[in-house]
């Protein structure tokens, strides 16, 4: 037990502690006096009507961190006045020792209520100068400090902290590690330029691709069309009118898809289910939207690949259309070849097919540029406005799993001459246009190029209304073949060779492998003489209809119920009865 005494003006307490039998166990650490006091007791804690909760024990009396020694320092500066505190309502007389709350534990606490917070957080009458603590406390305010608080939306501020500073607004502020992810997320997502690409690019020519540079000064020269198209509403496709390249190709865009032979053609979902069905394994691309990112590329290209056939060990499927070749020239500057390289095929080759691109095995055994490379290439290179020009450039986009509808074909913007439905070729292109003979063996640059400077020359100066096209170098041996296709898988060139002598008595000279695309195959007969194959086609049963090209088209029924197609090379000859 011990004895509590009371405190004359301008004088510090006594210790109540020092005269008890224990004594005080701080020693001269103790904040109050160890003198005898001459004022009789104020009151005795055995005897006395203070509850239990007001007054304290003497082990949290020792505590370190208590009210009472921030009341010490507090009476030691300023002695003519004596400390108050509103936290208790205890008289000055009577010294209390009551447990310093946990505030500053409380603030560090991720999990704690901020109201929970501001109810512990003591508030004086008065508006005194804040200490150092206090500001520490403020700047760990727990709207501000919570973890799991999300910084764009900051909590608002306690009672306590409104009361200390009526003029401090709480601001909430996006931490800048988040918009330093942000950018970076941002810079990831910048796709490298193309040109920058490191490519194991192997390069490839044949001899007599060359240009002439007066048609590239020309194609260089051309105007480029002031006023764009209005596009149509919600197009199916994108259309090139974010740059001028695009805009000049815009209405040649436009006129290929409006051929009736374009969706056909360009029937992308219709080739993924075909190699799906024969087991092509393929990964196919799309160009991303026109953006910031494209800003300094290209947005017209030329471009040409040449194909092989490939057949998988495995499981014998084959593949006619397997990338060997890639070439990208620059529409805008013809000279300038982006890309030209060899690429490797996934499966062995088949058929390098040497007599039309002049490539062999020797050069492409050390090749590491893949389909993979090209595809990477071309997605750096170009967005969905970009203008992808060519000859039959659905060919070119099926042999690198490319999905793409901005296209200008100069195969489908054409005619040829007396044969409406035909198509004409790039031989009878470039002499009827640039008056320029095209050599045998195929150039993938020569041939991307010849293809935009036609339709620059042919199609562009003339407002899409070009003259038609004469065949000039029709197939030496086409009058002797008849085309043959719709075959049913499980057929083999014996049994079409069969076929025809059965019903025809006539024998061909060859019959070349079946190339099979999906459920049927495809393939040409050759005959010893163009008499031989019209005899032929003529001694067929079943009536003869001209197809969409006009050739003329016969069916022979088989024993399942289905049939095959057998078409003549050659267009039907007009009588002069019926020229008049």
């Amino acid at each position: 037990k011990y004895t509590l005494h009371k405190v004359e003006d301008g004088k510090v307490a006594p210790c109540a502690f020092f005269f008890s039998p224990q004594g005080c166990r701080n020693g001269e650490k103790c904040k109050f006096s160890h003198e005898q006091p001459t004022s009789t007791p104020a009151a005795v804690s055995s005897s006395n009507s203070i509850s239990s909760s007001d007054i304290s024990s003497e082990s949290e009396c020792e505590m370190p961190a208590v009210t009472p020694v921030k009341a010490s320092k507090a009476s030691k500066k300023k002695k003519t006045t004596t400390p108050t505190n509103t936290r208790t309502t205890t008289p000055p007389s009577i010294c209390i020792q009551v447990p310093a709350p946990t505030t500053s534990t409380m603030d560090d606490d991720p999990f704690a209520d901020p109201g929970e917070v501001a109810a512990r957080t003591p508030t004086n009458t008065s508006t005194p100068t804040p200490s150092k603590s206090e500001k520490k406390k403020r700047k760990r305010n727990p709207a501000t400090s919570d973890p799991f608080a999300n910084p764009k939306t900051a909590m608002p501020a306690t009672p306590a902290s409104a009361s200390n500073n009526p003029t401090q607004t709480p601001k909430s502020k996006t931490p800048k590690s988040k918009k330093k992810m942000k950018v970076e997320e941002q810079q990831q997502q910048q796709p490298a330029s193309f040109r920058s690409l490191a490519l194991p690019i192997a390069s490839f020519s044949t001899n007599g691709a060359t240009t002439p540079k007066a048609a590239a000064a020309a194609a260089a020269a051309m105007p480029v069309a002031a006023v764009p198209l209005p596009p149509p509403p919600e197009p199916k496709y994108a259309v090139p009118r974010s740059t001028p390249e695009g805009i000049k190709w815009q209405k040649a865009v436009l006129a290929s898809r409006d051929n009736t032979r374009y969706e056909s053609d360009y029937d992308f979902d219709r080739v993924m289910k075909q190699e799906r069905q024969n087991n092509i394994p393929a990964t196919w691309v799309k160009a991303k939207p026109f953006g910031a990112w494209c800003a300094n590329n290209p947005h017209a290209i030329a471009i040409d690949c040449e194909m092989c056939e490939t057949k998988d060990p495995v499981t014998g499927a084959s593949n006619h259309k397997a990338l060997c070749r890639l070439s990208v020239v620059n529409a805008t500057n013809p000279d300038e070849v982006l890309i030209d390289t060899l690429v490797k095929p996934e499966w062995p080759v088949k058929d390098y097919r040497s007599r039309i691109n002049g490539i062999k095995k020797e050069h492409l055994d050390s090749v590491q540029f893949t389909l993979a490379h090209a595809q990477a290439f071309m997605m750096a290179l170009c967005s969905s406005e970009t203008v992808i020009i060519g000859h039959a450039v659905h060919n070119d986009l099926i042999a690198l799993r490319m999905e793409h509808h901005c296209n200008v074909d100069s195969a489908l913007l054409f005619k040829v001459k007396d044969e409406e439905n035909a198509t004409c070729g790039l031989k009878d292109l470039a002499m009827s246009v640039m008056k320029r003979e095209m050599p045998d063996v195929h150039d993938s640059v020569n041939d991307a190029r010849v293809s935009m400077l036609c339709l620059e020359e042919g199609y562009l100066k003339t407002d899409g209304k070009p003259e038609p096209i004469v065949r000039l170098f029709a197939k030496k041996r086409g009058s002797a073949e008849l085309f043959v296709h719709r075959i049913p898988k499980g057929c083999t060139p014996e049994h079409v060779q069969n076929m025809f002598l059965k019903h025809t008595s006539i024998q061909p000279s060859e019959v070349p492998k079946i190339e099979f695309n999906s459920e049927t195959g495809k393939t040409t007969i050759v005959f010893t003489s163009t008499e031989h194959a019209n005899l032929a086609f003529k001694t067929l049963g079943g009536e003869s209809k001209p197809d969409k090209t006009g050739r003329m088209q016969k069916r022979v029924y088989l024993r399942t119920g289905g049939y095959i197609c057998v078409r003549q090379m050659t267009m039907p000859r007009k009588s002069k009865s019926s020229s008049k």
